[in-house]
């Protein structure tokens, strides 16, 4: 069976896909000191990364990005925190 979760590490990437609405964020998991989040459906996910990339992806307010880095770096502060990420 095909994975149906979309990964990414992205300090980009990440922020932008927890804003989207249709995008379930899963959570994260740690491979050697790197932080992964984790995201579905997989196919939407792609699609709008590669929208994302390509500067055509759907608009965004700016307070709920900003919301999303700090999200982010959150997420990461706590990996780091509990020793997951040197």
């Amino acid at each position: 069976m095909e994975n149906k979760i979309f990964e990414s590490k992205d300090k980009q990437v990440v922020p932008f896909l927890l804003t989207q609405h249709d995008i379930v964020f899963l959570g994260t998991h740690t491979v050697n000191s790197v932080v992964f989040f984790q995201f579905s459906p997989k196919k939407l996910c792609i699609g709008l990364v590669n929208r994302f990339v390509s500067y055509s992806a759907p608009l965004v307010q700016a307070k709920e990005l900003l919301d999303a880095v700090e999200t982010f770096r959150g997420r990461i502060f706590e990996a780091k925190k509990d020793g997951y990420v040197v």
